[in-house]
C-alpha cells in the first residue's frame, strides 16, 4: 500500500534526533507525543466501557445490536492509532495514564463518546499548522478524518442529531485540548516525557449566564469559538450574556476583548464545551456569534 512506506518513514524519523524547534518550541516529536496522549485516553475510554457494558446492556438502553458492534470497531481504530504512534515514537513514546470518566450507564457512555471524538477532531485540526514534516501531516490528517467519521456516525445514527455543527470544524490549540483531556486524567507515569503544554483552570457557564471558575472574572470576557469564527462577550457581576449557537462549540475565559488577540497568555480558564443540538428542519446558517 502507498501509505505503508509513509508509516515506515514516520517511524524512522521519530526515532532520529528531534526536529528543529519552531517559535512555539514544539517539535514534530512532541506533536506526536501529544497525539499519542489523546489516543491513549480514547483507547482506554472505549476498552473500559465496552468491557463493562454488554450487548444486553446496550439493548436495555434502547440501542440495536449494530450500535455496540460499531463502537467495537471504533475501539479497534483507536488501538490501531495507539500502535502506530507508539511504534513511530519508539523509546520516546508516552505511556497511558490513569483515567476517570463521568460514565454511569450506556447512554452516558454514548454521549461522552461523541464529545471525546469531537475534541479529537479539534485537536488534530489545531495541531496541523504546527507539523513541519509532510509525512507526519498526512498521517495526522488520515486520523483526523477517521475521528470525524466516528463523531458524525455517533451524532446522527446513534444520537439522532446532526452529524455536523456548521460549515467548518473548530480547531483548538495544544493547551486548550490539554485542558479538556486533563479533566479525565488522574495521574500519569513519572517516566513520561514532559510536554510543553499546560492545563487552564476549569470553566462552567450556567443557563443563567453565571460564570463558575477558580479564576478571577473581574474585567474578563468569554470568547466563543465555532468553526473558524469567534467573538468575545463581557463578564459583568459574574455573569455573561451569550447567544444560542447551534451544534458543538467552545468557550474560554480571557482578559482580552479583542478576539483576534486571545492567546495562551491571556486565557484565564476553559475551554467549556457547549452542545446545542438542532434538528433536520434547521436551515443550517452560518452560526451567529
Amino acid at each position: 500500500m502507498k501509505f505503508a512506506a509513509a508509516f515506515a518513514i514516520l517511524a524512522t524519523m521519530a526515532a532520529a534526533a528531534p526536529m528543529a524547534e519552531r517559535d512555539t518550541a514544539v517539535t514534530d516529536v512532541q506533536v506526536l507525543q501529544y497525539a499519542l496522549t489523546l489516543e491513549h485516553l480514547e483507547n482506554n475510554f472505549y476498552s473500559t466501557y465496552l468491557a463493562q457494558f454488554s450487548q444486553e446492556d446496550f439493548a436495555k438502553a434502547g440501542h440495536p445490536d449494530w450500535v455496540r458492534n460499531r463502537f467495537q470497531q471504533i475501539a479497534e481504530h483507536e488501538q490501531q492509532h495507539v500502535s502506530l504512534l507508539s511504534g513511530a515514537l519508539g523509546a520516546q513514546a508516552v505511556k497511558p495514564c490513569t483515567y476517570k470518566f463521568p460514565v454511569t450507564d450506556v447512554n452516558s457512555f454514548v454521549a461522552l463518546a461523541s464529545v471525546v471524538e469531537n475534541v479529537g477532531v479539534s485537536a488534530y485540526l489545531g495541531a496541523a499548522a504546527s507539523i513541519v514534516d509532510k509525512t507526519y501531516l498526512t498521517v495526522a490528517g488520515s486520523i483526523l478524518t477517521t475521528e470525524a467519521r466516528h463523531q458524525g456516525w455517533m451524532n446522527s445514527a446513534v444520537l439522532k442529531d446532526a452529524a455536523w455543527s456548521g460549515g467548518y470544524d473548530t480547531p483548538l490549540d495544544f493547551n486548550e485540548v490539554f485542558s479538556i483531556a486533563s479533566a479525565f486524567i488522574t495521574s500519569c507515569p513519572a517516566e513520561n516525557p514532559a510536554l510543553p503544554f499546560k492545563a487552564f483552570p476549569a470553566l462552567a457557564i450556567g443557563m443563567d449566564g453565571a460564570v463558575t471558575t477558580p479564576a478571577s472574572t473581574e474585567g474578563a470576557f468569554v470568547q466563543l469559538v465555532t468553526g473558524l469564527g469567534s467573538k468575545t462577550y463581557p463578564v459583568e457581576n459574574g455573569k455573561v450574556m451569550l447567544p444560542h449557537v447551534q451544534g458543538i462549540y467552545y468557550g474560554v475565559l480571557t482578559s482580552s476583548s479583542d478576539t483576534t488577540k486571545v492567546n495562551d497568555g491571556n486565557i484565564l480558564a476553559g475551554p467549556m464545551i457547549f452542545n446545542n443540538p438542532f434538528d433536520s428542519k434547521a436551515s443550517n446558517p452560518v452560526p451567529t456569534l
